[in-house]
């Protein structure tokens, strides 16, 4: 989220004053608590500031096409295939719940491929006889 956003994010409701992204935002947020909630709100602040960067607005117009280059640029600046994974659930939830409360027409997320995370069978820990 932008700075404005951040900081709206925190203080009384006022959707009249708020984008649509940044009431999605609060409305996605406030069913959580805590550290949940904290990090949430900087995974959508990473999504807020990659949409900013690239001139589109996080919410309206967001298509399947933008959040699979976001994905993508996440795996390349070094997080690990899981950590993508992390990074981007709260992003899909975000689009979720602005669906279901109406505020956009379809999910641009539900369907963006995630990388795939192999097991390493080695590390896996397991009880035998």
């Amino acid at each position: 989220m932008s700075t404005t956003t951040s900081s709206t994010a925190s203080l009384p409701l006022q959707p009249s004053s708020m984008s649509p992204a940044q009431l999605a935002a609060v409305s996605f947020l406030a069913r959580y608590s805590a550290a949940t909630h904290a990090l949430y709100r900087a995974k959508l602040g990473r999504w807020f500031a990659w949409c900013e960067a690239n001139g589109l607005d996080p919410l309206v117009g967001i298509h399947r096409a933008h959040v699979e280059p976001y994905i993508r640029q996440l795996g390349e600046a070094g997080l690990m295939d899981s950590s993508v994974n992390t990074m981007i659930h709260a992003v899909r939830g975000y689009f979720r719940f602005a669906h279901i409360d109406g505020t956009i027409t379809s999910d641009p997320a539900v369907y963006a491929r995630l990388p795939k995370i192999h097991r390493d069978e080695s590390r896996t820990q397991s009880w035998t006889d």
